[in-house]
């Protein structure tokens, strides 16, 4: 079934966050609703339409940037009461902009996350969790990770449940002060929105949506359990709004991503039915906020999408016909004399001074930007989006990245010569088109050279205007961390294995940590009743773990790599000499370590082999014009031509991937060289003492060219576990 909907622009206001436009329930059935945003700038703005005309009814003046702003009211009333969020600030407006609340919350952090349910107001800052009843202290929970939004729902006439989306891949929920039941995901929530029908929000229904673009349908049953039933289980862009709205034939899926789509699901009666999609569109810009309501006319349901540049539109149902035949003289006149005015102010801000005053500083962006793991290529994305044109994006990192190709990037990229040993490796630039206010880099980096990543953007409005963002690169950055429960139940080895003693406490061990691997959390994972923290990494690129425990004064780390070990053993040494902390450093290495590592890495090296054969095929029949006339091919050549858009598409994803895999196991040889007798060679000899082994890709060459004997004959080697 096919949805057609007419954007309609309503509105612009500042930069907005995630969460921060909110549609006022109307008193009577399909009345028209009111809605609420609110910005960067510390502005809380109320509008709504009167004889057809979208009207500003309450401006707040401007003050703290707003994080969020969520909708209240009494138990079993309809929540027409405004809260937002600034600082560690809560604020209350009533649905005509009369101020009513004012609470600090004594939150050291800012408020990152905020729900009200009658009386009880949650608020999460970094990784605490706060409730609050009646503006006073009811529970708290430090979960320990990073904490991205927070829903409670009511149990019984006095208790709540709160549903917390974390950022070690979970979903925990509390019940009082009594520990958390903890729901394992495979990727990171990042939005929680109760289901709802009509104005009715459900008690036991919760829509969440994922860092990896997933959706799914959490639900509770009558015991307080919860579990998860996916509703689109597949890869995309991360989710940032998301609700559930009858626009027409049934209660629709609306979704808002960070690439700007907006996509709209029929919602299926049952599990086992897939989600249709009905209607997409893409805004150029991340989608802050997006919901469905009765905004413009009361016969006509649309979707209200508010972007991070503060851009407020509709998508309605309304045919395109009677939109143009509603818009009278007046109207269009008003129109007009808006893009004057706007054309006006446009001249301004090119021939006016980028200066303010008497101050020579730049005028500082506000600037939206990430850089997420791709765990199927081992690569990094890093975004950045500005509320103007992107002029210029400057690159210059410290240690050796590559810079990949992104399909649908039309930045025009230059590479300038740098010097490593003034440590400046890379230096690139990219000159954006007009009209360009997001952009999407795909980087690579190498393990074991950690280093900073400086990134600057200029805009094409103001061109003194100019933000610099620094990016961490650390040095297993080609690892991602594992969440699970049972750490027992990860299977792996045999291990080679780490041990460090010394003066040093569980923090410093753990902000070392930090400096050496992604993801790694706010505060040491260490469970209840328990004096040791414990953490699980996977490499993206190989496969091989590492196992963290440590605690006060000793920590044990393992991995089947053995270049992982001498990698971690050298940041972390390096930590303790700065700071003049002495360790004892053991270091045990299991021989059939090697036979594992290279048994992971072998089916891909012959796969890319194989790969880079086809092409050549590829491009020799090119070469030749042999491909005009395919029934005159061979067989396999034929089958090749039919899969050569796969293929292609293939070895543009990673055209470098023989290349990554052989540098891969010559690293591992020389790694391996330095842990058993402390040998030190060069990577260039290890390439050659490597070379024929693997050219022939077989196992028992790769393994003796590692121990120099036959390794049938290898006797077993003691294994250190994880206890």
């Amino acid at each position: 079934m096919t949805l057609v909907l007419t954007r309609v622009d309503y509105a612009s206001v500042g930069v907005t966050s995630r969460g921060t436009t909110r549609l006022l329930p109307s008193p009577e059935p399909k009345q028209l609703q009111r809605f609420a945003v609110a910005d960067h700038d510390g502005v809380l703005h109320i509008f709504g339409f009167k004889r057809g005309e979208l009207q500003v009814l309450f401006k707040s003046l401007p003050g703290p940037k707003i994080n969020r702003l969520v909708l209240g009211g009494g138990v079993s009333m309809p929540k027409d009461k405004i809260f937002l969020a600034h600082g560690n600030t809560v604020m209350g407006y009533t649905r005509k902009g009369k101020l009513f609340l004012e609470f600090d919350t004594s939150l050291i952090d800012p408020i990152s996350a905020l729900y009200i349910l009658g009386a009880d107001l949650a608020a999460c800052a970094r990784d605490l969790y706060h409730r609050y009843r009646d503006c006073k202290d009811a529970d708290s929970y430090l979960a320990g990770e990073k904490l991205l939004d927070v829903v409670l729902l009511p149990v019984g006439s006095m208790a709540v449940l709160a549903i917390l989306a974390c950022g070690d891949c979970a979903i925990r929920v509390l019940y009082g002060t009594k520990s958390p039941a903890v729901l394992r995901l495979p990727s990171v929530p990042t939005i929680l929105v109760p289901y709802r029908e009509g104005d009715v929000e459900s008690n036991d229904r919760i829509l969440m949506g994922t860092v990896d673009g997933k959706v799914g349908l959490l639900m509770l049953d009558s015991d307080k359990n919860i579990r998860v039933s996916w509703l689109l289980n597949k890869t995309s862009s991360e989710v940032t709004s998301l609700d559930s709205f009858e626009l027409q034939d049934g209660v629709d899926l609306i979704i808002g991503r960070q690439d700007g789509s907006v996509e709209v699901y029929t919602l299926p009666q049952d599990e086992d039915t897939a989600p249709l999609l009905r209607f997409k569109y893409n805004a150029g810009e991340s989608i802050s906020t997006l919901s469905g309501g009765i905004i413009s006319s009361s016969e006509y349901p649309e979707l209200l999408v508010t972007t991070y540049s503060g851009k407020v539109f509709g998508l309605t149902t309304k045919p395109p016909g009677l939109l143009e035949a509603g818009q009278g003289d007046l109207v269009l006149a008003k129109l007009k004399q808006e893009i004057e005015q706007l054309e006006e102010e446009l001249k301004k801000e090119y021939t006016g001074s980028p200066f303010v005053g008497e101050s020579l500083a730049p005028m500082i962006l506000s600037v939206n930007h990430s850089m997420s793991l791709n765990k199927e290529d081992a690569s990094y994305t890093f975004l950045v989006e500005l509320d103007r044109s992107i002029d210029n994006i400057l690159i210059q990192s410290d240690t050796p990245i590559e810079l990949l190709d992104v399909e649908g990037n039309n930045a025009v990229m230059s590479l300038s010569t740098c010097d490593p040993l003034e440590n400046n490796f890379v230096l690139a630039t990219y000159r954006c088109q007009d009209n360009t206010n997001r952009l999407e880099m795909r980087l690579r980096s190498i393990e074991g050279q950690p280093g900073t990543l400086q990134v600057y953007v200029t805009s094409q409005i103001q061109p003194k205007c100019c933000r610099r963002i620094l990016v961490p690169i650390c040095a297993l950055s080609l690892h991602s961390r594992l969440h699970v429960d049972d750490k027992q139940s990860v299977l792996g080895g045999p291990f080679n294995e780490l041990r460090l003693t010394g003066s040093f406490s569980i923090a410093e061990m753990h902000a070392w940590l930090a400096l050496a691997l992604p993801d790694v959390p706010e505060r040491p994972p260490i469970q209840e009743e328990e004096t040791e923290a414990s953490m699980i990494y996977v490499s993206t690129f190989i496969g091989t773990m590492l196992k963290c425990k440590y605690k006060k004064g000793s920590a044990i780390f393992l991995s089947e790599n053995i270049s992982t070990i001498i990698i971690l053993r050298d940041i972390l040494t390096k930590e303790a000499t700065k700071r003049k902390i002495k360790l004892e450093v053991y270091c045990d290495v299991a021989e059939a370590s090697i036979s594992r590592v290279i048994e992971l890495i072998l089916p891909r090296l012959k796969e890319a082999n194989e790969l880079l054969d086809k092409i050549k095929i590829l491009d020799a029949l090119d070469s030749w014009e042999m491909k005009n006339n395919p029934a005159e091919l061979c067989t396999e050549y034929q089958e090749l031509l039919k899969t050569e858009p796969d293929l292609r598409r293939q070895m543009t994803r990673d055209n470098e991937i023989l290349q990554r895999l052989h540098a891969a196991i010559t690293d591992l040889y020389v790694d391996w060289e330095r842990a058993k007798g402390s040998r030190r060679i060069s990577s260039r000899q290890a390439a050659e003492r490597l070379h024929d082994a693997l050219e022939s890709m077989d196992l028992t060459m790769l393994l003796q060219a590692f121990v120099g004997k036959d390794t049938s004959s290898t006797p077993s080697v003691s294994v250190p576990v994880l206890l």
